[in-house]
């Protein structure tokens, strides 16, 4: 029995031996396919090399460094690595230097190799027209660093002296162009662009020759000798310093011409505070304790003061404008009351008494007015007469003090009476009229009437003279 049992032990080892490897090599192909899912394939491309490899970051640093590992030359400073969107391809573009000259002047650009000069010239952002002319061909692949000279075809027009010259270029500057039209330019002489400017298409070169102009500005007047183009350029050029309120003429934009006047006109504005009055007002009050037709003051008016702050322009020290910018009451007026007298005389017929007033009376009668009107009177009072105006103003009943209501003495034509006033040889007329106004003058008995105008100019018709001055019934 235990003979047989030690027979069959070397079977059950080798059975067990062989279920152990078994499964090592399961778990060894388990951890292969992990492996090789967690692996991608990078492709990057340097030029004509190429290198291809598997790898599991997709981080492109990472990718580049596998690569270098494989020979790939490391990036230079102006070398670029770009990934292709959605790949692990990466392309490595190599920088050059691409010095540009253009009418004299050198750019220094960067390019890439494999890209054709025209690619590398529009990348940065210089276009070039059919005509224009690169050297090397716009199709010469870089290699390596490039000189490269560009020359533009234009069409230049040369304007001096009142004359006009077309030429064409092939590239250049100011300078060649001036010396292509056959034009120069003095020292004093001056130009739209600098001299080394380069040209470009439909560029108009303007030289502008040694003029004289002749400037007033503070009092004096001075003649100089400039080649400015403008007025405001003019006044720089020759040191004539401008204030932001002076005038100029003509305008600072006016193109100069040769014998040309300019004036600088200085102008300054201040403020002055003057001290004005402030007229007083008149009040009227009805009173029983005078008659109508009197008045007597009871309050005397009395002006008030203000100040008044003006903005006064002076130009070249000459007041030209005042205009009020603000004021401040500083005494407040006192108005002026005035007693108007409303009883009633007790006279049953009023009569008009023509003596006094310095003139004569004659009684009742007839005239004809200007209209060829017959007209009667009760009374004719001959004698000096006066005019005066006050525009605004009232008279001593309140009335308006306009044309046609006479200043008299009440006493002698009552307040009310309708007047008609001619001198007597019929060549200055004043017309109808009413009696309004208190005279101080007839109450003096220095005239007869006062006659009331609507401004001072009129007053002057009558002056003073010898009037006739009818009572009309």
């Amino acid at each position: 029995m235990h003979g047989r049992h030690m027979k069959k032990a070397p079977k059950l080892f080798v059975i067990r031996g062989v279920t152990a490897l078994i499964l090592v090599l399961a778990l060894s192909v388990c951890s292969f396919a992990t492996v090789m899912a967690n692996t991608v394939s990078a492709n990057v491309i340097d030029g004509d090399q190429s290198y291809t490899f598997n790898m599991s970051s997709t981080d492109l640093e990472e990718i580049l460094a596998q690569a270098e590992d494989r020979g790939m030359e490391p990036l230079g400073t102006l070398d670029i690595a770009q990934r292709v969107e959605g790949t692990t391809t990466v392309v490595v573009r190599r920088g050059v230097n691409l010095t540009v000259t253009e009418a004299g002047r050198e750019t220094q650009l960067v390019a890439y190799e494999g890209d054709t000069v025209g690619q590398a010239l529009l990348s940065n952002s210089i276009v070039l027209k059919e005509d224009d002319q690169v050297v090397p061909a716009q199709d010469t692949v870089l290699e390596g660093d490039l000189d490269v000279d560009i020359r533009r075809a234009c069409q230049v027009v040369v304007i001096a002296d009142g004359k006009r010259y077309s030429v064409t270029l092939l590239g250049g500057t100011v300078a060649d162009a001036l010396e292509q039209a056959n034009v120069t330019v003095g020292e004093e002489d001056s130009l739209n662009y600098e001299e080394d400017k380069p040209l470009f298409d439909k560029m108009h070169i303007r030289v502008t020759r040694v003029m004289k102009v002749e400037i007033t500005a503070d009092g004096e007047t001075k003649e100089y000798e400039t080649s400015a183009q403008t007025v405001e350029a003019v006044l720089k050029k020759c040191g004539v310093e401008l204030g932001e309120e002076d005038r100029v003429e003509p305008e600072l934009t006016e193109k100069v011409t040769d014998g040309m006047k300019i004036t600088v006109r200085r102008v300054e504005v201040k403020e002055e505070v003057k001290t004005e009055e402030v007229p007083f007002e008149t009040e009227y009050k009805d009173t029983q304790s005078l008659y109508q037709g009197e008045t007597q003051v009871d309050t005397q008016g009395v002006a008030g003061e203000k100040e008044v702050t003006y903005k006064v322009t002076y130009v070249d020290g000459k007041e030209e404008s005042r205009e009020a910018d603000s004021e401040k009451v500083t005494k407040k007026p006192v108005n002026e009351v005035i007693l108007r007298g409303v009883a009633e005389k007790e006279e049953s017929t009023p009569s008009v008494d023509v003596s006094g007033g310095n003139g004569s009376g004659v009684s009742a009668g007839t005239f004809v007015d200007l209209y060829g009107n017959t007209v009667s009177y009760s009374s004719l009072l001959t004698g000096t007469c006066t005019a005066y105006s006050v525009p605004g103003g009232t008279t001593s009943l309140g009335w308006d003090a306009v044309y046609g209501v006479v200043a008299v003495d009440p006493n002698i034509i009552p307040y009310g009476t309708k007047l008609y006033i001619t001198s007597p040889d019929g060549s200055v007329v004043y017309g109808y009229g009413i009696a309004g106004d208190t005279g101080g003058a007839c109450m003096a008995g220095d005239i007869i009437a006062d006659l009331c105008y609507n401004t001072i100019e009129e007053c002057s018709q009558i002056g003073r003279r010898t009037m006739n001055v009818y009572i009309l019934s």
